[in-house]
């Protein structure tokens, strides 16, 4: 016991310290926990039968205690079953008063904790070392595989740099520019064998547009006048394709400073040349993303700014409105008046978070129709009664054309609606006071295939002309400008977008109707032939087989 206890104590303070690197909550905690279980099932055990001796769980606490916690875990868990020991299970109960035997037993329990806790510290930190070791080791071979890789690298760099000889066509002229020799790259890249090259003049491998312009004559100048010639150009094959080089002249001389001839080596960069302008192409389709991202942004946060004024603006006039309702100050005539502006402007705050979610259903993608056969003309009467009074405040003349034959055409007479409402409602508020609008609707026959265009190398796929049913908008409004009409049914986007600007309203409008007519399978068009010219809206919608068949077998049930 004696060789024990020199053996542990003087390795304590450097287990302790090896251990200091575990999480110290951690460990305490796992001493606690395990002593406690120890307790408990010590008083299971004491209940069943008589024990021999209390130490044993403990002991166990110890071992886990330490194995899992460290050093300091273990010596915390054997200085807590000492002390659970004493009080709980050591005559005098309820005490740490010990005394006669219990003294020894416990004596020895702490020594042989204080083994059990060096025993599995020793054992954490040699499998600490091992894997350290381990990790030092898959380091190293880590290494040695990149060592590996790099020669193989370095192998292969030296190869090509061996082999690339065969890239560059390199060839000597005489004084007359002349072809006297001819290496096998020059083969490779030109095309000509030695035998049929050899005496050619030098303008062979030029383009017939860069022999007339003299290029040869200059290249071998520049050579002579400066030292050497480098440069990239155009050059021919034997087979008359042409390959982008890159070229080196210089000339030759012999001792007396004679001209000889000259050595020119030339490396084919076509690859490179198309991948620079790739590079090119990129980088501007970039930019002009980036500027259309950009442009985006801008028309985002200038919208957010008129959606926020817009519902500011009706939101005012119902609070104030309200306001002088509740002080009762308002005779019978102002009060109607109030009741009237607090109506009209909450109508419009309802219109306006309509289109908003109209949007964000387009957006998700949510936006459903609810289909059924639709009669237009009704469709177009309708919308007309909603805006009249609008346009009768404007002194507006609304005229309609409506061609009765059309027949019905599936759809969903709601959203139908409420495009002919958008078109309605924008062409009023562009056309000044005492303007006209005229509405329109004609059945027409489609002149080519509808919906389908190119796709590429593609034949166009041939389908049955439909009928279409036409709705036309025609006012004699502002008129829209050449540059803004590309984006007119575009989201977030607005001629005027300033708050100062005269006609008010998101402008969502003519998005939501471009999304329901194409919903319908339909197309839709603005044509405006400048600002103060007024603008025509055309909405074809499609009438299908289906559609037809069904009023003519209602034509001949009322018939």
């Amino acid at each position: 016991m004696r060789k024990l206890t020199r053996w542990a104590f003087p390795n304590l303070w450097r287990r302790s310290l090896t251990d200091q690197r575990s999480s110290q909550p951690q460990s305490h905690s796992i001493a606690f926990f395990s002593v406690l279980l120890a307790l408990i099932l010590t008083l299971l055990l004491w209940q069943i039968q008589r024990l021999n001796s209390i130490y044993p769980p403990f002991l166990a606490a110890v071992m886990v205690s330490s194995w899992y916690g460290g050093f300091n875990s273990g010596l915390l868990a054997t200085f807590l079953s000492a002390v659970v020991c004493s009080y709980f299970l050591l005559h005098p109960f309820y005490s740490l008063a010990v005394s006669g035997f219990s003294v020894v037993g416990l004596l020895q329990f702490v020594l042989v904790g204080l083994l059990i806790s060096s025993l599995n510290s020793a054992l954490r930190q040699a499998r600490s070392q091992a894997q350290m070791n381990a990790r030092v080791a898959q380091q190293n071979y880590e290494r040695l595989l990149q060592s590996q890789y790099n020669l193989r690298r370095s192998e292969e760099r030296y190869r090509l740099l061996v082999e690339g000889v065969t890239n560059y066509a390199i060839f000597m002229l005489d004084s007359n520019a002349n072809f006297t020799t001819w290496n096998i790259g020059a083969e490779r890249i030109l095309g000509y064998q030695e035998a049929e090259i050899i005496g050619q003049p030098f303008e062979l491998i030029f383009a017939p547009e860069a022999i007339e312009r003299g290029q040869p004559q200059q290249v071998l100048k520049q050579a002579l006048t400066e030292g050497f010639s480098r440069e990239n150009r155009w050059h021919i094959r034997k087979d008359g394709t042409f390959f982008w080089a890159h070229c080196l002249i210089t000339p030759l001389r012999d001792e007396n400073g004679n001209l000889r001839g000259f050595s020119k080596i030339m490396q084919d960069i076509t690859e490179r040349k198309q991948a620079e302008e790739e590079k090119e192409q990129l980088l501007l389709r970039e930019q002009a993303a980036r500027a259309e991202a950009e442009a985006a942004n801008r028309s985002k946060d200038d919208f957010l700014a008129i959606v926020s004024h817009e519902l500011r603006t009706p939101m005012t006039a119902i609070i104030g409105w309200a306001g002088m309702l509740q002080t009762g100050a308002l005779d019978e005539a102002r009060a109607s008046l109030a009741l009237e502006t607090i109506e009209r402007n909450a109508n419009l705050q309802m219109q306006l978070i309509e289109d908003l979610l109209d949007i964000s259903r387009i957006v998700r993608g949510e936006l459903s129709l609810s289909i059924d056969l639709v009669d237009l003309v009704e469709v177009i009467t309708d919308a007309i009664e909603v805006v009249q009074s609008l346009a009768d405040n404007k002194g507006i003349q609304i005229k309609s054309r409506p061609d009765t034959s059309i027949d019905k055409i599936w759809g969903d007479s709601d959203r139908l609606l409420q495009v002919v409402l958008n078109l309605l409602t924008n062409a009023i508020k562009f056309t000044p006071n005492g303007g006209r609008i005229e509405v329109c609707l004609s059945k027409e026959l489609g002149t080519g295939d509808w919906g389908l265009g190119n796709r590429g190398d593609e034949t166009n796929v041939s389908c049955p002309i439909p009928h279409y049913a036409q709705i036309q908008v025609i006012d004699t409004g502002q008129g829209i400008s050449a540059d803004f009409l590309p984006h007119i049914f575009e989201r977030f986007r607005q001629a005027d977008s300033s708050h100062t600007r005269s006609n008010k309203g998101l402008g969502l409008g003519l998005a939501i109707a471009r999304h329901l007519v194409e919903l319908h399978g339909g197309t839709i068009q603005a044509q405006s032939q400048g600002i103060g010219q007024g603008a025509t809206f055309t909405v074809k919608l499609p009438i299908t087989e289906e559609s037809r068949g069904v009023n003519t077998i209602q034509h001949n049930h009322h018939c």
